[in-house]
């Protein structure tokens, strides 16, 4: 949660952007100067009497800024130390340029904003001896979102190729999509599988070479995943008991009899059973534990392979 700031600081900020701006619109109205920067006027009022007893050390009516306000109408002298705006701290430059280059792609098509962004990126990289060429690369190009969103929105299909981690292999689908979701900062696009015939979760960076079917697909996005088809296993614990109840999910391990999960995949409980190192022990099915056995041979046999090279 980010915490409000703090009513003195809010107040030196706005001390030291009434100086600059005053500075560059000599003859403000005091009313204008409450509009812009959102306070009363009485407020500009005790700012502007503030501003009125500040100035350089020895703080004589030499060094002090000339203020006039009592008109209505604001003027200001001799702060030349505070007439610029208050510079940009490191992390706000980082930010605006960051910033900048999303919206550099966002218009590419559009070349007097495009040399607008330019312009403004090499100031502030001048500025800051920051390098220009910070890129705030989107894992999620602009195309494969709208071809998503056109097709949630029309209840359309779509044909994409996914890559899945769980078989590292990339496989063309055609989905129905129903809505974009996020979980744990990462973008996930819940799908009707027509492929699969049956409801999937698709991280949407993984997904590439989309096209939109014009066909169309009832689909109830209400479904859950109870109607996905689940493989049924059961593993036993052997060591490393807290890192092997995170990875599938274990909340209370039973050791004597092992623990019965689920997964709608089977390259997942496999390659989780490999990557446990003999920790866990798969019990049934039987066709995925002599999946399992068969694997570890095979590694076991590219070690010796490769100690005899």
């Amino acid at each position: 949660m980010v915490k409000n700031k703090a009513l003195p600081l809010i107040a030196t900020e706005r001390l030291l952007a009434l100086v600059p701006y005053i500075s560059a619109h000599q003859g403000v109205s005091i009313k204008e100067l409450s509009e812009i920067f959102g306070v009363t006027a009485s407020q500009i009022n005790n700012d502007l009497t503030t501003l009125w007893m500040c100035g350089l050390p020895g703080y004589t009516p030499l060094e002090l800024m000339d203020l006039s306000f009592e008109s209505g109408y604001v003027t200001i002298q001799n702060a030349p130390t505070l007439k610029a705006p208050r510079s940009l701290t490191f992390e706000e430059i980082i930010s605006l340029l960051f910033g900048l280059d999303l919206v550099r792609d966002s218009v590419k098509d559009n070349q007097e904003l495009q040399k607008s962004i330019e312009k403004l990126v090499a100031r502030l990289s001048e500025k800051s001896d920051i390098q220009s060429r910070l890129r705030a690369s989107n894992p999620v190009s602009g195309v494969i979102r709208a071809a998503i969103e056109k097709a949630i929105d029309t209840k359309g299909l779509l044909t994409c190729e996914y890559h899945s981690l769980y078989s590292d292999q990339y496989s063309v689908r055609t989905i129905s999509p129903l809505e974009l979701r996020i979980d744990g900062g990462v973008e996930y696009l819940f799908a009707y599988c027509v492929t699969s015939q049956a409801f999937r979760t698709f991280r949407v960076d993984r997904i590439g070479k989309v096209e939109n079917v014009e066909k169309t697909l009832d689909v109830k996005a209400e479904a859950s995943y109870q109607d996905e088809k689940f493989l049924h296993f059961t593993v036993k614990i052997h060591n490393r008991l807290r890192a092997m109840k995170e990875r599938f999910y274990i909340e209370e391990s039973i050791v004597e009899t092992g623990n019965s999960l689920s997964s709608y995949s089977a390259q997942w409980i496999l390659r989780s059973i490999i990557a446990s190192s003999g920790s866990v022990e798969i019990i049934e099915p039987e066709e995925i534990r002599l999946k399992v056995v068969s694997k570890a041979q095979e590694i076991m046999a590219q070690y010796a392979s490769n100690e005899r090279s």
